[in-house]
Formats: C-alpha cells, sequence, structure tokens
C-alpha cells in the first residue's frame, strides 16, 4: 500500500504529493484534574463531519478537505449537486473515510471498535470483528495467492524491523555515514511470524486469532478499498460526477464539468525524489511522465522514490518483497489504470512494483481490467503493458 504521488491535473496546474503511511490518528484521552478528582473522559464521536473535514462550495463545485485519516491528505470534488445535496452526500463520504481508517489503523486503537491494532496487541486472542474488517483481510489473504506471495498482509514483522534501522538513521548517525541495514539472522528472526496460514479467520463468525508474535498491516490494500467504498457511497448518494483523490489515489466517475472526460497527470517520479530541482522539472509540462484520459477509472501508483534512507551511498526504501525479505533493488515506480476491479488498486500496484518485470507484463496483459506503466530507472526508461495507449490523452491539434 502508497509509496505514491500522483497530479490529477483537470488541466489545473496542481501537484499532489502523499504519504501511504497508514493510520495516523488521535484517540480519546483522559483528563485528570490537579486536585486529584476522578479522571473525565472525553467524549468519542467517531463519526462527526464538523471538525473532522471542512466541507466548501465554490463555482459549482462541493469539496471535501480532510487531513485527518489514513496518514495523508483526502480530497473529494463533486461536480454537479447543488450544495443541499453536496453537503450531506460528503458527509457521509467521510463517514466512510473515517469508518475504514478506524477498522484499519494499526497505530491506534479506539474505544468503539476492535482494529488491526488491537489484534497485533494480542495476537492469539480470539478477537471478535466487525464484518467489513473480516471482508477486508479475507481480500488481503486472497491476493497473497493472487500475487504468487508478493503481496503479504503478515509482513509486518520484517517491515518493523527495516522500519527501525530506518528510523535511526537521523542526526549524527545520518550526518557521519553510519545507517546500518538489517542482519539476515534479524530478518531470519522476523520471518518466522510472516506465514499468512497462520492467521486464522473465521469469516462465518467474524474473528480472527494468529500465532504470537505475528502481526498484520493492511497498508498496502485498505486505502484503496476504502475510496472504492466512498465511491459506491457518492453515487448512492445519487452524485452522478465526482473525483476522489486519496492521498494520490485517484477515482473518478462521470464528466469532467467541462463535458469531457477526465485527464489525470502522473507525475514523474524522479521530479518528486529531487525535489523538482531537476531541469526538467522547472517547466510544468516537465513535471510529469503520462496523461491518462477516460472515465469511471482508477489511477495509483506505487515506487521507491519517496520513503528510503541511505546506507553507504545504497537508497533502500520501505517496500519489501516478501521472498528476499529486503527492498526491491530495481525500479522507480509502476502506475496501473484500471477500469474494473477498482477496490485492490493499491494491492495490485504494490503487487506489480515488487514482481519481476516479465512477471508483472505477463499479470497485467492477462488481465482485461488492467493496464499499467514501469518508470524503470534515473534515465527516464519505461515500459508499459500491451494496451496502456487506449488510456494515454492525445491532445487534439
Amino acid at each position: 500500500m502508497n509509496r505514491l504521488s500522483i497530479m490529477n491535473r483537470l488541466f489545473r496546474p496542481s501537484l499532489l504529493s502523499t504519504l501511504l503511511v497508514l493510520g495516523i490518528s488521535v484517540s480519546s484521552t483522559a483528563i485528570a484534574k490537579q486536585n486529584s478528582e476522578p479522571a473525565i473522559q472525553d467524549t468519542f464521536k467517531p463519526y462527526q463531519c464538523e471538525g473532522n473535514g471542512i466541507i466548501s462550495h465554490s463555482d459549482g463545485v462541493s469539496t471535501l478537505n480532510t487531513l485527518k485519516y489514513f496518514g495523508t491528505s483526502i480530497t473529494i470534488d463533486v461536480y454537479d449537486s447543488k450544495p443541499e445535496a453536496a453537503g450531506p452526500a460528503l458527509c457521509h463520504a467521510l463517514n466512510v473515510v473515517q469508518e475504514y481508517h478506524y477498522l484499519a489503523s494499526n497505530y491506534s486503537t479506539y474505544p468503539h471498535v476492535e482494529n488491526i491494532k488491537s489484534i497485533n496487541n494480542d495476537p492469539s486472542h480470539n478477537h471478535k470483528i466487525d464484518p467489513k474488517l473480516t471482508e477486508l483481510i479475507e481480500a488481503g489473504l486472497e491476493w497473497y495467492r493472487k500475487s504468487d506471495g508478493y503481496f503479504n498482509i503478515a509482513l509486518s514483522p520484517v517491515i518493523d524491523v527495516w522500519r527501525k534501522h530506518r528510523n535511526a538513521c537521523k542526526g549524527e548517525i545520518k550526518e557521519q555515514n553510519i545507517c546500518t541495514t538489517p542482519s539476515l539472522s534479524e530478518l531470519n528472526e522476523a520471518a518466522k511470524y510472516i506465514n499468512i496460514d497462520e492467521i486464522n479467520l473465521n469469516t462465518t463468525g467474524n474473528t480472527i486469532s494468529m500465532k504470537t508474535g505475528m502481526s498484520i498491516n493492511l497498508g498496502g490494500i485498505a486505502k484503496g478499498w476504502m475510496a472504492e467504498k466512498v465511491y459506491e457511497q457518492l453515487k448512492s448518494d445519487g452524485i452522478s460526477s465526482f473525483m476522489i483523490n486519496a492521498g494520490g489515489n485517484i477515482r473518478h466517475y462521470g464528466l469532467h464539468p467541462d463535458g469531457r472526460e477526465f485527464n489525470t497527470a502522473i507525475e514523474d517520479p524522479l521530479c518528486k525524489k529531487y525535489d523538482y530541482q531537476l531541469p526538467k522539472c522547472r517547466e510544468f509540462e516537465g513535471q510529469y511522465h503520462e496523461v491518462v484520459h477516460g472515465i469511471d477509472l482508477t489511477i495509483v501508483s506505487s515506487g521507491n522514490y519517496l520513503r528510503y534512507y541511505r546506507v553507504k551511498d545504497q537508497e533502500y526504501h520501505h517496500l519489501i518483497d516478501p521472498k528476499t525479505l529486503r527492498p526491491k533493488p530495481k525500479g522507480i515506480s509502476t502506475s496501473v489504470v484500471l477500469d474494473g476491479q477498482q477496490i485492490f488498486a493499491d494491492v495490485i500496484s504494490t503487487t506489480l512494483f515488487l514482481m519481476p518485470l516479465e512477471q508483472a507484463l505477463e499479470f497485467t496483459d492477462r488481465s482485461d481490467y488492467l493496464e499499467a506503466v514501469w518508470y524503470l530507472d534515473d534515465e527516464g526508461n519505461k515500459v508499459s503493458s500491451a494496451n496502456f495507449d487506449k488510456y494515454r490523452f492525445k491532445p487534439r491539434n
């Protein structure tokens, strides 16, 4: 799951950069008075719109903006409705964002829900969970097999080992160039707890338990899943033209207000990586490498150009190959365009980035709902799937 930066151009010059860290959140707190009176528990109201997002209306567009969920910015633009209809619909959409944020978070627990953090805190306990979380975890388990093992929601212990070394690479340690990577023994020890078959999910009773020492991370599936559930909610509220930008996961429906199909520009990852200091990045047209054109599409990218650290001049990014227990050494980004199976957008982009290129191309070319483009190296070499060209924007002369 992010891990991506996409600019939805809509032929307006705006760049949208993202983080794919799941679960930055604020839980309820107990306020203790200095006079030793009993602590007073704040009222926790998880599904309020007021204070958790900004809904605005301007020039025929109604917009929701929030920074509180999934560790990133989420923006929803509604184009075809009057404020009195768009406002409630956007509030309902925010409620969907909130629901999946609370369920999928592996950073915080919440008083109203048993979530991923709750499960990870006591993995061997038999946890009763919401059917929506059951469905999400079940999909993650299924994609382990569909992806030939390149997508593994149980990889969290190995990811945590790499995160520990990456987080230590700062201050004097970073300045002295003495950052470290995990030892083979560290990785092998963590790998004892990533066997997905040791996740016991009861899809009928909605319960889950795991081997002691295991933990799961839905960061590679939850944000794309949430975006599609928001899409379904907006449609059920009668909204017929909108665009969702969930931290760079772009999902649109209907026509642009100009009466045309949407155009989405995919940011050049090297511009983002080098803070737009490369010569080509100083011009707007040089800041993106593809423009996707179509109706009812999802566009999402995965890559190694945002979250990484250096050890003796070698870069180590956050996307870990479950087969090697190490970051994939080659490739910059993979961008996918889906006109079906959109709920799996994050899963697919991550899988195709981690897979060897030949295998990834074969996977894409046998999927009639999917096209992709791979940004291979610092020279800007690219490879695209057989029919990617059908989505490329072709300006009229």
